[in-house]
């Protein structure tokens, strides 16, 4: 199970799912974590987690420090994998060296381009992923999703370097940026409203393991539910505007710092240490705020209730706007929203009966997706492909 870029624990806790059900068909099960102290926090245990290469590999001097822009997909790969922050021959042999060692029969890539490209004919090799992070593979050039972006990278050059480097290690060159994907099985782990290729895509969309057990919130009180990476507590208004909103609830911040329990709680806002089992905490819930990740998104989707977003990259722009779209949330930008934009978008999501039917709509809408099982049938086409 390889884990190669993206934050939060979103990524880690799927593959635990996936490898909890391999596990009990008698699978050996190894976590190739960029940050294994993610796998430890959703409970894999340490002697199954591999530390992988993370990212970045290196700190470029001060000058080459450009801002990572994404117009699309393949751009922002690019620049993960080619810039100043990291070494691609280097990354790979980390990754060929891990993957030798371990020799496994079959591998489950999350995120994970530098393994597809790899051992992709050579180990049978699935792919799971969202929407964003797992495009078609038959695009001949990965589509512009935002405009008024510059495009650092030539997708031809981008091909030509990886092909060098792939020759090397005598791997499979690709012959189109997309290929960098490659794998015998994709499975998407997302929903078609929220899939910025939905249009190029022949459905095969399995919702999330993440949602299987929330359940549409039939009694929603007025109360807060906020989900943040931990170093974002240290923003004074995302706190203060989660208090100036007025309404009860609570923040999970994973380890929280003392000022921010402080700040929340008189305020009727509870801040436990570690993750939250959504399917508790949404089922009364009047507004989910969250940074935007598809995963959030979907759990929101599945509660129906409305999402009031903090975008921050190109990826939780896309999921945030397709769900403002449809009245089903707000979205707030990370690098100007000010405390009262929060406080006042909160407030509206839990007293907006349009906004609040909108999203039980969005909800139902996507029944079929969220009644799916992902785990049994990614698990039927291991044993599939093995057999």
């Amino acid at each position: 199970m390889c884990w190669e870029f993206g934050s939060g624990n979103g990524h880690v806790r799927q593959l635990k799912l996936i490898g909890e059900r391999l596990q009990k068909q008698g699978f050996d099960v190894t976590y190739a974590l960029r940050r294994p102290d993610a796998g430890e926090a959703v409970g894999i245990p340490a002697g199954a987690i591999r530390q992988a290469p993370n990212w970045p590999l290196k700190s470029p001097p001060a000058e080459d420090r450009k801002p990572m822009t994404s117009a699309t997909y393949g751009d922002y790969l690019a620049q993960l994998m080619l810039g100043p922050r990291d070494d691609l021959s280097e990354r790979l042999q980390k990754w060929s060296s891990l993957i030798e060692a371990e020799h496994p029969d079959l591998i489950i890539a999350d995120y994970a381009p530098s393994v597809s490209l790899l051992f992709y004919g050579r180990i049978p090799i699935v792919a799971v992923g969202n929407g964003y992070v797992l495009p078609p593979t038959s695009l001949p050039s990965f589509p512009r999703l935002i405009d008024d972006v510059p495009i650092q990278y030539e997708e031809s050059d981008v091909v030509g370097r990886v092909n060098k480097i792939l020759h090397r290690y005598h791997k499979k060159p690709i012959s189109h940026f997309p290929q960098i994907n490659r794998a015998d099985r994709p499975y998407l782990l997302t929903l078609p409203c929220i899939d910025p290729y939905r249009e190029h895509r022949e459905g095969n969309w399995l919702g999330t393991p993440d949602t299987r057990e929330i359940v549409l919130a039939m009694r929603p009180e007025m109360r807060v539910f906020a989900y943040f990476q931990e170093q974002q507590q240290t923003d004074v208004r995302l706190v203060e505007g989660l208090v100036r909103a007025g309404l009860p609830g609570k923040a999970i911040f994973s380890l929280p710092l003392r000022r921010t329990i402080k700040l929340l709680e008189p305020a009727g806002i509870s801040v436990p240490d570690g993750l939250a089992y959504l399917p508790i905490e949404l089922l009364s819930c009047r507004v989910i705020v969250h940074a935007g990740s598809s995963g959030m998104a979907m759990a929101g989707i599945a509660a129906g209730i409305p999402q009031v977003m903090i975008k921050t990259d190109i990826e939780k722009t896309l999921v945030a706007q397709s769900i403002a779209a449809r009245n089903a949330g707000t979205v707030l930008s990370w690098s100007t929203f000010e405390m009262l934009d929060l406080a006042v978008a909160v407030r509206a999501a839990a007293e907006s009966q349009a906004m609040q039917k909108a999203a039980r709509d969005l909800s139902l809408e996507n029944t079929r997706y969220l009644q799916i099982d992902p785990v049994t049938e990614i698990a039927k086409g291991v044993v599939d492909l093995l057999s």
